[in-house]
């Protein structure tokens, strides 16, 4: 039936507070389709239930529809605040690895400044090292210029004095 027929029926069945009288059948209806009074009013019947029927299956397919909507905003929302938790998680860790950067940063310009220091004395050290070996060495010669000077006086009252016969 299309629009049209049940306008008509319902016009005829429940009247819309107008005082029309009921529309006339359309002249080009098969006599099978032309409205009876008592079938009129099965057939209103009838099409009321049908309607209702669907209007109970669209509230049906509407809550299940409501249902996986539900359903898919509570996937949506979990994996949401896992994303979330994970990007706490990270930012913790950023702020963690940041931290240590800073201290084996810091750690590294200390031991630069330690490295630097032992150098400078290492430096003086090997200054101070240079120097003595130059007065160890002058001191060395002059030793042998003493005990060369010895020997030379040495070597000159052997010669001055008498060999003692024995």
């Amino acid at each position: 039936m299309d629009s049209l027929d049940l306008d008509q029926v319902m016009d005829e069945i429940i009247p819309r507070g107008d005082v029309r009288p009921p529309a006339p059948p359309p002249a080009n209806l098969p006599a099978r389709q032309r409205p009876r009074s008592n079938d009129d009013a099965t057939a209103a019947l009838d099409l009321v239930s049908q309607a209702a029927a669907a209007i109970k299956e669209l509230e049906k397919q509407s809550v299940q529809a409501v249902a996986r909507a539900h359903s898919a905003a509570n996937a949506v929302r979990e994996k949401l605040q896992r994303a979330e938790d994970r990007g706490d998680r990270a930012e913790a860790a950023l702020r963690t690895s940041e931290a240590e950067a800073a201290e084996l940063t810091a750690a590294l310009l200390q031991t630069r400044k330690d490295l630097e220091a032992l150098q400078s004395r290492l430096a003086v050290k090997h200054a101070d090292l240079v120097a003595m070996e130059q007065r160890a060495a002058a001191a060395e010669k002059r030793a042998n210029d003493a005990e060369a000077a010895v020997q030379r006086i040495v070597d000159a009252i052997r010669t001055q004095l008498p060999v003692k016969a024995e």
